[in-house]
C-alpha cells in the first residue's frame, strides 16, 4: 500500500506532525497569554478579545478545520493598527507599556489566523515570549513564577516539534507549492 494519501500527495505522518506542530505552537501562545493575564495588568476588553480568538483557534485546531486570513486583509489590518497604536498610546491607555501590550496581543490574534510561512511560525513563538516578558514587567508574584515554569515546560516540549514542523514545511515547499499550502497547519 502506498504510504502517501492519493488525494493530496502528503504522507499521513507529515499531516500528523503538522497538526502537532500547530497544537504545540498554540499551547505556547496560550501559556504565554495565561502568564500575561495572570498578572492582573490587562484590561477587560483585551482579555475578552484575546480569549475569544484563542478559543476560536483552539476549536479550529480540535476540529482540524482550516481557516487562514488572506494576505489581502492582514497587511491593511496591521497598518490600521499602527494608526490605532498612536491613539491607544495618547488617548486610551495613556502609557507606552499598555499600548505595546495591546500591539503584541493584536499581533498574536492576527498572526494566529494567518500562519503560512516559516517566519509566521517563528513570529508566533516570539510573540508568546514577548507576552511572558511583559508579564515579568507587570508583576513580581509567585503566580508569575508558576506560570513561567509552565511556559518553559511547553517551550521545551515545543522546540523539537517546532524543528520537525519547519523541516516538513521546507520539504513540502521543495516538492510543490500546492502541496505546501495543503500541508500547512490549520
Amino acid at each position: 500500500m502506498n504510504p502517501q494519501s492519493s488525494s493530496s500527495g502528503v504522507t499521513p505522518l507529515a499531516r500528523a506532525i503538522d497538526h502537532y506542530f500547530a497544537l504545540a505552537l498554540y499551547l505556547l501562545v496560550l501559556t504565554g497569554f495565561a502568564t500575561l493575564a495572570s498578572t492582573g495588568g490587562l484590561d477587560l476588553p483585551s482579555i475578552v478579545l484575546t480569549v475569544s480568538a484563542l478559543a476560536v483557534r483552539g476549536y479550529l485546531l480540535a476540529r482540524r478545520l482550516p481557516f487562514v486570513i488572506s494576505e489581502r486583509w492582514t497587511a491593511p489590518l496591521s497598518v490600521a493598527y499602527f494608526v490605532f497604536f498612536a491613539a491607544d498610546y495618547f488617548i486610551f491607555s495613556r502609557g507606552f507599556l499598555p499600548a505595546t501590550i495591546h500591539l503584541a496581543l493584536f499581533g498574536v490574534v492576527v498572526r494566529m489566523f494567518s500562519l503560512r510561512r516559516e517566519r509566521d511560525h517563528i513570529t508566533m513563538a516570539i510573540l508568546a515570549f514577548l507576552m511572558v516578558l511583559a508579564s515579568a514587567v507587570l508583576t513580581v508574584d509567585s503566580v508569575f513564577l508558576f506560570s513561567f515554569a509552565i511556559f518553559l515546560l511547553v517551550a521545551v516540549v515545543t522546540r523539537p516539534i517546532f524543528r520537525r514542523g519547519i523541516q516538513t514545511i521546507r520539504r513540502n515547499i521543495a516538492i510543490s507549492p500546492s502541496l505546501w499550502r495543503e500541508s500547512l497547519p490549520h
